[in-house]
């Protein structure tokens, strides 16, 4: 995929806020799949919510993953965020990810993206009430996670002009959508493009959006070669932002995965604390693209150095520092392969808590 136009921070940052927003509304209720919307960027309506549920037990409940929401002055275009993990649950489903099977598009994905995205559903919000913890719409949207996006939007999107007798004056007007998403939710928000472009190639109607840019954040590698050889032909303005110290986008390991193109690296070297999690916070990408936007406290480095621009990149070699004793602890998971066989996985990481530990 060759992007049309060169990188643009402050747009990449833009749709990053709606990231945000989603990780800031699930920490002010944890527990709670269709929480109050929180930091919505101005401008913006919400719409819906974005649900999962974990594959691994079967009574599983449901968790609030993301969000859509409408553009005020401009309501044929709309925005999908996708936030990333945080549960032990989903760091379970996450790391299954080591093991490729085939889904309903082209190539191989990773077991446990594509168990996850099969689980995802769209929620919308009640209409003509104020948006609560208990407000859910009376019906939900069925079908595969584009088909239920496309529903949302078109039932939110302008209506054609209609004449006498209720004859179709003007076309309705196109539907655009911009997908975002952090870590694991990056993963989603890729194999979510993959689809609506293959259902709207598919389709004569004007049911599917048309997703016309695509901003990750700490993506991991999601698929196989042929996946993302597919992928980069779409016609989407995509970018993987990539923080060359963070660990998730180096997982899992290239053998058999491949990330998608193009990406922008950034480093955040010495502006945070030398932790796995404060390389891969979403408040760090979006420090890194704009200095203005603030770095989570327990992240802040206590080491004093040169302003950087956005998206610059910082030496790092002469500022490690070796992880100190006890930071690390050992996961071992086991994997469904094909048949009968396992894969195991171990995966050293920071210990968990709101500074050092990965979302993904």
């Amino acid at each position: 995929m060759k992007n049309s136009s060169p990188f643009d921070p402050k747009l990449a940052v833009k749709y990053g806020l709606f990231v945000e927003a989603a990780y800031q509304m699930q920490t002010a209720a944890p527990n709670v799949p269709n929480p109050p919307p929180a930091a919505i960027p101005s401008g913006y309506k919400f719409l819906a919510w974005v649900q999962m549920r974990d594959f691994v037990f079967a009574s599983g409940d449901w968790a609030f993953y993301g969000f859509i929401a409408q553009n005020i002055p401009t309501p044929n275009e709309f925005v999908l965020a996708i936030r990333g993990t945080s549960s032990p649950e989903e760091w379970w489903d996450d790391l299954t990810s080591a093991a490729l099977t085939g889904w309903s598009g082209p190539g191989l994905v990773g077991y446990g993206f594509h168990r996850i995205y099969e689980t995802l559903r769209i929620v919308e919000a009640s209409q003509g009430q104020a948006i609560a913890a208990t407000s859910l719409a009376a019906g939900e949207a069925h079908g595969s996670f584009a088909e239920q996006v496309a529903a949302t939007l078109d039932r939110h999107a302008p209506q054609p002009a209609q004449g006498e007798q209720g004859a179709q004056l003007a076309a309705p007007p196109a539907k655009s959508l911009i997908v975002t998403g952090h870590s694991l939710g990056s993963t989603l928000a890729t194999l979510y493009a993959m689809e609506n472009a293959s259902k709207r190639a598919q389709s004569s109607s004007t049911a599917f959006p048309n997703v016309t840019d695509l901003y990750t954040f700490a993506s991991s590698r999601v698929r196989d070669g042929t996946f993302a050889e597919a992928f980069d032909k779409l016609p989407i303005s995509s970018w993987r932002i990539v923080n060359e110290l963070d660990i998730v986008p180096k997982l899992p390991p290239p053998i058999l995965f491949t990330h998608v193109e193009p990406d922008h690296v950034v480093n955040s070297a010495n502006l945070t604390q030398w932790t796995p999690g404060c390389w891969h916070a979403m408040a760090t990408y979006l420090h890194l693209l704009d200095p203005a936007q603030p770095l989570e406290t327990a992240c802040k480095s206590s080491m004093k150095t040169a302003a950087a621009g956005p998206g610059a990149t910082l030496l790092a070699a002469s500022i490690v520092k070796p992880a100190p004793a006890g930071s690390k602890k050992e996961i071992v998971v086991s994997v469904p392969g094909d048949q009968v066989t396992t894969i195991k996985i171990t995966i050293n990481v920071g210990d968990v808590g709101k500074a050092d530990g990965i979302n993904s």
